[in-house]
């Protein structure tokens, strides 16, 4: 979110790892990674025909194989940035609040390996499932969170179950070790 990223919520909500300087040349993640906003998917929780400045609802790359090439962003945010438009991503909860730019739906598009594919190559790690609980620090820079059930894979298989399991990382380290993506049927 742009507004962060220029420190405008840095008392309410935090800021961002990010400098605008970044846009362009700054490594996020891996060459595998590519992160979209996309405010026209059908159902999702972030779609809208319009935001709440009027500007259309609309799909755009943030990162652009590994590197970040966008923000989500206002009218006034992305002016003072010097993009050519916003990304149309400032809403408000109310007819008499400011919109304020807010996460449309942000998505890493599917690959083209089923997840028993991907998994036939892990030695040994820990499948997780069913997402309880998250953190992030102030700067989005560090996290972590914690699911339900993991599922133990020993020689590319699912073998047994853990309870709880926790991951932290930091932001661009996770997305650099990004090796593959699974492909649209296990796209949710």
């Amino acid at each position: 979110e742009l507004d962060r990223v220029l420190g405008y919520e840095a008392g309410y909500a935090g800021t961002s790892f990010l400098y605008p300087r970044d846009r362009g040349s700054l490594r996020y993640g891996s060459e595998q990674m590519t992160i979209e906003a996309d405010a026209t998917i059908p159902g999702g929780l972030g779609t809208f025909p319009w935001d709440d400045e009027g500007v259309p609802g609309q799909r755009y790359p943030l990162v652009k194989e590994g590197r970040l090439v966008s923000f989500l962003s206002s009218r006034s945010s992305a002016g003072e940035l010097g993009l050519s438009r916003s990304g149309g991503t400032a809403r408000a909860d109310g007819w008499a609040r400011t919109p304020l730019v807010r996460m449309t739906n942000v998505n890493l598009p599917p690959g083209s390996r089923s997840v028993p594919d991907l998994l036939s190559e892990v030695r040994q790690g820990i499948y997780l499932e069913t997402n309880r609980s998250w953190s992030i620090d102030d700067k989005r820079l560090n996290f972590q969170f914690g699911t339900e059930v993991g599922r133990l894979i020993r020689q590319g298989e699912l073998r047994g179950y853990v309870r709880n399991p926790l991951y932290s990382g930091i932001t661009p380290e996770f997305w650099g070790s990004l090796e593959a993506r699974a492909d649209a049927s296990s796209w949710h």
